[in-house]
């Protein structure tokens, strides 16, 4: 499932990106944390401030981004020590229609939020229904496997680690591709969504 359709990024209160925390080894990993709660956008300050329909800034190492696009408005917030970010999308009208959170590079992640035109919370999507090999296990197995993982807002250039869920033959799977820098080769690795058991590790080709 993808919400993430149009590019995103946002005008984010910094109070509702209180982090919850989980603990990698000896590391806290930052999830900022969304909730349920109607919201807006400043559709009077974009404009303002805009550019050819966009708008960058970075404040207190967050990196945000807002659009415009054919359906209305996005917006995202990239914490610089996260390796998660938030998304939102709204109405014409600047009602939010969709907000949630997804691994930087990858997979949403938690409940997504979607609301009517009107501002009503139509719908609740669970978008780790079926993992329980889930984003802690998946952040520890990358860990273990010396996977490197990329924080904060995308940087131009390089490879890319991306995890993404997935199915095969009716069963939900994680699919990791990343950079084995000691064999100098990229990989990609399926693993099960429930036990996290290893089920393909295959090479692929760089693109050119």
């Amino acid at each position: 499932m993808k919400y993430l359709v149009y590019i995103t990024i946002v005008l984010f209160n910094l109070n509702s990106c209180k982090a919850q925390k989980i603990t990698k080894m000896n590391e806290d990993i930052d999830i900022p944390k969304i909730t349920n709660e109607f919201e807006t956008f400043n559709v009077k300050g974009f404009n303002k401030e805009q550019v050819n329909g966009e708008l960058r800034k970075s404040e207190n190492e967050i990196f945000y981004i807002y659009l415009e696009y054919s359906k209305g408005f996005s917006e995202a917030i990239y914490p610089k020590n996260s390796y998660f970010n938030l998304t939102k999308n709204y109405y014409k009208n600047g009602n939010i229609e969709i907000k949630g959170t997804s691994f930087n590079n990858g997979s949403e992640y938690g409940i997504w939020y979607e609301f009517s035109e009107e501002g009503k919370l139509i719908k609740e999507i669970n978008t780790d229904d079926g993992y329980s090999f889930g984003w802690k296990e998946i952040l520890e197995y990358c860990d273990k496997k010396n996977i490197k993982l990329e924080e904060g807002y995308p940087k131009q250039g390089g490879i890319k680690t991306e995890i993404y869920k997935n199915e095969e033959s009716g069963s939900k799977v994680w699919k990791i591709t990343y950079y084995d820098y000691d064999k100098m080769q990229l990989i990609e690795v399926t693993l099960d969504g429930k036990t996290g058991k290893e089920l393909k590790k295959i090479e692929l080709e760089l693109e050119d």
